[in-house]
């Protein structure tokens, strides 16, 4: 039965298949091998399928020591995906390829089915932090799975967000198709089968709705959540997955000690905690038990309200626009006041000085540290590795560790008088200690009074440092992806509401990200380097709801740089070209709609990957209206002294040939500029981006493409063009 299955596939003369059938069985190694072969080596393995037409053409494969992709691509002989089913024992050859980081077998050039209806393999029991290269196109199975979106309904293709009982989250991708669109999202725990996958970044693939299976296992819903924060306290809320009892540990340190029982056996939980310090940062864990089941949320720092004056003092080296300003002013609008109050807040400190700086060639500020150092205070000092800090030459009296020799130490911090609440001062922003970055490029300072605050930064820059002594622990210290979330990120200063956030341990850029889309009724932003997708997605997001959005970039050929698609959907925004260097990092959020939720964001973070993921960055968030029309009106200052009006992109009609296409095409009428180029899906994704200098025309290189419908897009300053393509 099954060779005629076979004979009918591919009408071959039985003679000739059990031949070419052997030679295959001779030629099949194991698909671990395989895997560990270069990328264009021709592979032979053979496997169980374990997957069928509910992902599309692809298939994976897997036997005893690993799993692999197969997909029929161009070039492939035919019939496979119409022939194989999960359960199929199969033999196939073909090229491994990387095709999105996925490693896969295309083009197929022969396959053989051995025999039908195997058990599929085992799933692997894994957990979310073990998703990795290791079981890539194996079956995995999950347990104590939640979705971020239960209770709702598959309702289109996409990923869905899944996390574990820790928080940590992971992709589930259904296809367009898929046979489990339109049924319910799981509103309680499950345990998870899938195939693990990868499009960019791992994706689960299940298969049938059987592939979620219900089952009651016991773990925190959601972190805690802290509010209505006060002087002597704060509230806590957490979720359980089942009728808990539960326990509050909290102390002043990682260490705990104290514990409060909490009444009532419920899945949702509230407690206010009372008889706190001011201006101290507590640790709290909770346990919580269900019929002998126990379990610990992680141990998170939160801060009370501090007794400081909560005053936050607004620096621009260049002057704002007064007629955004509603009759405030900043503290200073010149490179000298902010220089003249930074060295001012150094004199004034009287225990210790904690200094977090790129760079540094002003030695009139190192000669304050000096100063600060022979009087008695305590000064510890963070350089980059990677930066000149020629005012650090010869080595001052204060100890100085250079750090973070894989990326960059960015930020631009001070922190001082933590333990006095009216002396805590921390000065934050993108101003550099250059000379070029205080007299000639844009920047923005913030100085705040507040000792909640300044204990915050004190624990990210002892994070660095190794510890808290007077010398650095180069054993203990830690830089960029190796450090920890270990800081408070909610306060309340002078009345208003103010975020913290650390780079890269704290996912940075989703809390810009948030900002950005609270929007309702404008959005600007002055970036100097802006690379991150989640964010100019976010802003054509705003835009297309109406929302007016404005920015001004300094890099827009930085690769990956969100200029040009900014541009090609509307988003007005203008290059900064002008003299000195547009080196702020802000974005404001309805400035003058103070009903709303008037918002900053400021700090080190460049909005690009590098700050997300590798360099050492500060971002806070205030929600505060006074800040937001000052850091409007500098904004509107910088806008108005471009003399050409806003940027604009208008529609060309390149050709696109030969469409359909096979390997390669070519994009001809193309003005002479530079501009960017991409490949996307139907679904928008970016498969392929090219910026350069293009003339008349561009080459395409689509060979890596799977047959299919795409679009590709021309973007430069001023045209823009797209055009949908086939590839067979």
């Amino acid at each position: 039965m099954m060779i005629n299955r076979l004979i009918r596939a591919y009408r071959l003369p039985t003679l000739f298949w059990l031949g070419f059938f052997s030679f295959q069985l001779l030629q099949a190694q194991s698909v671990a091998n395989a895997r560990a072969q270069a990328l264009g080596s021709t592979v032979t393995v053979r496997g169980i399928v374990t997957t069928g037409a509910e992902l599309g053409k692809i298939r994976y494969l897997q036997d005893g020591t690993a799993g692999i992709a197969v997909y029929p691509g161009t070039g492939s002989v035919s019939g496979f995906d119409g022939a194989v089913f999960p359960g199929d024992s199969i033999v196939v050859t073909g090229t491994l390829v990387s095709f999105h980081e996925l490693l896969e077998i295309t083009p197929i050039t022969a396959f053989s089915i051995i025999s039908s209806g195997h058990p599929l393999p085992a799933p692997k029991p894994i957990s979310v932090l073990q998703i990795s290269e290791e079981f890539e196109s194996q079956r995995v199975e999950l347990e104590c799975i939640a979705f971020n979106s239960a209770g709702g309904v598959f309702n289109s293709g996409g990923n869905y967000t899944i996390h574990d009982s820790d928080g940590n989250s992971a992709k589930m991708y259904l296809r367009s198709g898929h046979p489990m669109l339109g049924s319910g999202i799981p509103a309680g725990p499950i345990r998870l089968q899938s195939v693990l996958s990868a499009y960019d970044e791992f994706q689960l693939l299940p298969s049938t709705p059987a592939d979620l299976i219900e089952e009651s296992c016991l773990f925190f819903v959601q972190k805690l959540i802290q509010t209505n924060i006060n002087t002597n306290g704060f509230q806590l809320n957490w979720e359980t997955s089942l009728p808990t009892n539960c326990v509050i540990h909290l102390g002043t340190s990682p260490d705990l000690g104290d514990q409060v029982p909490v009444s009532g056996n419920t899945s949702a939980h509230e407690f206010l905690l009372t008889n706190l310090q001011p201006g101290t940062i507590y640790w709290v864990q909770v346990e919580a038990q269900h019929n002998g089941l126990t379990i610990f949320s992680p141990r998170t720092p939160f801060a009370t309200r501090s007794l400081s004056s909560g005053q936050i003092k607004t620096f621009f080296n260049h002057s704002i626009d007064p007629d955004f300003a509603m009759g405030l002013l900043p503290n200073g609008q010149t490179s000298g006041e902010v220089l003249t109050e930074t060295i001012d807040r150094i004199n004034a400190a009287t225990q210790t000085l904690d200094v977090a700086m790129y760079n540094n060639n002003r030695s009139d500020l190192t000669n304050a540290l000096k100063a600060a150092h022979a009087r008695g205070v305590r000064v510890r000092y963070v350089g980059s590795e990677a930066a000149s800090n020629v005012a650090l030459d010869p080595l001052p009296p204060f100890p100085v560790l250079l750090g973070n020799p894989l990326a960059i130490m960015h930020n631009k911090f001070l922190v001082i008088d933590v333990d006095i609440p009216d002396k805590a001062w921390v000065m934050s922003g993108s101003l550099n200690w250059t000379s070029q970055n205080i007299n000639t490029d844009f920047n923005n300072t913030l100085f705040i009074q507040d000792q909640s605050l300044a204990r915050c930064y004190e624990i990210e820059f002892e994070e660095m440092w190794g510890g808290s002594d007077l010398f650095p622990d180069l054993f203990k210290s830690r830089f960029g992806a190796e450090k920890l979330d270990n800081t408070p990120h909610q306060f309340i200063i002078g009345g208003q509401w103010v975020e913290s956030y650390f780079s890269p341990s704290d996912q940075t850029t989703s809390h810009i990200e948030s900002t950005l889309r609270s929007a309702q009724n404008e959005a600007l932003f002055a970036a100097f380097s802006f690379t991150k997708n989640e964010l100019g997605n976010a802003l054509v997001d705003v835009h297309d709801a109406n929302v007016p959005v404005r920015g001004i970039m300094e890099n827009i050929s930085d690769n990956g740089a969100e200029y040009n698609h900014l541009l090609a959907n509307g988003v007005a925004v203008k290059h900064h070209n002008l003299t000195g260097e547009f080196h702020h990092k802000y974005g404001v959020v309805d400035a003058q709609n103070w009903s709303s939720d008037p918002t900053v964001v400021t700090g080190s973070h460049n909005w690009s990957v590098s700050a997300e993921t590798i360099n050492d960055e500060n971002t806070l968030i205030l929600h505060d209206p006074v800040l937001a029309t000052l850091f409007k009106a500098e904004f509107e200052q910088r806008w108005g002294e471009f003399t050409s009006g806003t940027q604009t992109s208008t529609t060309i009609q390149p050709n696109l040939f030969p469409n359909p296409g096979q390997d390669a095409l070519e994009l001809r009428g193309l003005p002479a500029a530079e501009a960017t180029i991409c490949v996307k899906n139907t679904l928008g994704q970016v498969l392929q981006t090219q910026t350069q200098w293009f003339e008349q025309q561009a080459h395409l290189d689509i060979s890596g493409l799977k047959p299919g419908h795409y679009f590709v897009t021309y973007s430069s300053a001023h045209a823009f063009a797209s055009i949908p393509f086939q590839k067979i």
